[in-house]
Formats: structure tokens, C-alpha cells, sequence
């Protein structure tokens, strides 16, 4: 990641306010403001400022496989339990693209949005992300419906 100058201005500046409001961190701020103004690029991490960013595609498809595992956790209540396997979210790993499990780990931190991943022998979060995209045009040919039949789910899981 580069910084421009007038970027790293700001960042300096920042951490001169940080240092007056939190002195306890002081000494933390000093070395971020030094690295900061040297423009220490491979300490940029150290800033706590992550290199991932998140589109507004991956955002928007995160947000649906949740949505659509809530669907069917709410209409697979009272199922076999051959169904409620196949249906649990295993959730996204680290050997997806980073910014899935970013913003699905934001969404179930921050904003509280229900996460339920599967703590199952065999969850490989990793060989996931295919399989949800499946599932996810298949839930658009029922008409991403948020009640659903066992039918209707047993189609998606397939």
C-alpha cells in the first residue's frame, strides 16, 4: 500500500492528537507516527490498517449466502436430521479470498448478524465458496423465497 504525502500528513497528525487524548499510548503512537513520516511501507501493517478491502460484489454475495442460510435454518425447524446436516453454514475460510471471511467475520462481530458455523469433523470452509454459489442460483430460480419447503431446500443443498 502507498501513501501520498498529504496522506501521510494526516496519519502523522492523527497520531498527534491520539498521543494528547490517550497519553498512556504514547510511546505506540510515536513509533506509528515515525513510521508514518519515514513512509515505512512494509510496517504499514503495524498501523492496524488492513490491506484487504472489500467490494461492494463480495459484500453483496456474503450478505446473500447468510441470508439465504438463515432461510433455510429457519425452514428446516423440525426437519430430518439428514436435511439439517446438509444445511448447516460451515462458513468461510482462510483459504478463500480473504475478503469473503472478512466481511462475513465483520458482519457476525460487529453488526451481530447470526453466523452459526458448523464445528463438524468434516467442516472445510475452504471448499465452500463454489458450493454457496450454487446454492445461491438455485435460490434465485425459487424466487429467494425466506420460507421454504423441504423440497425446496433439499433442491438447494443438492
Amino acid at each position: 500500500m502507498v501513501l501520498s504525502f498529504a496522506e501521510r500528513l494526516v496519519l502523522f497528525n492523527q497520531y498527534e492528537i491520539l498521543k494528547k487524548l490517550d497519553p498512556e499510548k504514547t510511546s505506540l503512537y510515536e513509533r506509528h507516527q515515525e513510521v508514518v513520516e519515514k513512509g515505512l511501507e512494509s510496517l504499514y501493517g503495524d498501523l492496524g490498517i488492513s490491506k484487504t478491502t472489500v467490494s461492494e460484489e463480495t459484500a453483496e454475495e456474503v450478505t446473500n449466502i447468510l441470508e439465504m442460510f438463515q432461510a433455510i435454518k429457519k425452514s428446516s425447524k423440525g426437519t430430518s436430521n439428514n436435511i439439517a446436516d446438509k444445511t448447516k453454514f460451515v462458513g468461510f475460510g482462510p483459504n478463500q479470498p480473504s475478503e469473503h471471511f472478512t466481511y462475513a467475520d465483520f458482519l457476525s462481530r460487529v453488526l451481530k448478524f447470526p453466523q452459526e458455523i458448523s464445528k463438524s469433523a468434516d467442516n472445510r470452509p475452504e471448499l465452500q465458496l463454489e458450493k454457496y454459489r450454487r446454492m445461491l442460483k438455485r435460490w434465485d430460480e425459487i424466487g429467494r423465497k425466506r420460507t421454504l419447503s423441504t423440497d425446496q431446500i433439499a433442491h438447494l443443498v443438492a
